[in-house]
């Protein structure tokens, strides 16, 4: 630091995922090499919140966008001070939650310029417009920094039963679009030789059935 204090940051995190611990081990090898300390320190989730919230969090992880397909199509109010729970300005986004009733509205410049942005957004009459808009506010983002993002686009496993069909080999696996698997329709997805096995217990039972009254004396149908 400029008074010859070595850089030292406290990052809170929830202490729910094995892959943050992962990733921030690796973070603070690399910043290391350039003179900043980084202390994790993990919390219950409801403490975590309340610290954030309280303004006693000097840097904290969390998980990025959500939406895995954004575009000036969607909504970009993820980009700007909308929501308490978006951990960079929680003061922020809780005084446009509540409109303007708690929490503090941004004071500085580019807080100020994404609101406008996204209103710029909500009111526009053409696609020109919204994507003007939505660059506006990537440009925000990148020029100050609000978040450093992290890990993106990775694989996420799924097992498969081996005779379900209809499912893609390949896809999007996010809550935004679709809810997950929702985008490809589950309601197709089928089970090939369901109809046969269904037969085959249906016959089960039956024969199950005829045994039980034989022993009990029951009348059986022919």
């Amino acid at each position: 630091l400029p008074d010859g204090r070595r850089a030292e940051i406290i990052l809170t995190s929830a202490g729910e995922s094995s892959e943050q611990s992962d990733v921030l081990s690796l973070i603070g090898d690399t910043w290391a090499k350039i003179g900043i300390k980084l202390y994790p320190r993990a919390s219950q989730r409801e403490l975590f919140r309340k610290r954030v919230y309280s303004g006693e969090t000097v840097m904290a992880v969390w998980e990025g966008l959500d939406n895995a397909m954004a575009s000036s199509a969607t909504s970009p109010t993820e980009l700007a001070p909308t929501k308490q729970s978006q951990i960079q300005w929680p003061s922020w986004g809780l005084h446009y939650e509540t409109g303007g009733e708690q929490g503090e509205a941004p004071d500085t410049p580019e807080g100020k310029a994404l609101l406008a942005a996204l209103t710029r957004w909500q009111r526009a009459g053409t696609i020109e417009a919204r994507k003007k808009a939505w660059d506006d506010m990537l440009d925000l983002h990148a020029e100050s920094v609000f978040t450093i993002g992290v890990v993106n686009a990775t694989k996420q496993p799924v097992a498969v039963a081996p005779d379900l069909r209809n499912v893609p080999d390949h896809g999007i696996y996010a809550y935004e679009p679709g809810a997950f698997f929702g985008i490809y329709h589950p309601d197709t997805f089928w089970i090939e030789g369901a109809d046969k096995k269904s037969s085959v217990r249906a016959s089960n039972a039956n024969s199950n059935e005829s045994i039980f009254k034989r022993a009990t004396g029951a009348p059986t149908k022919h």
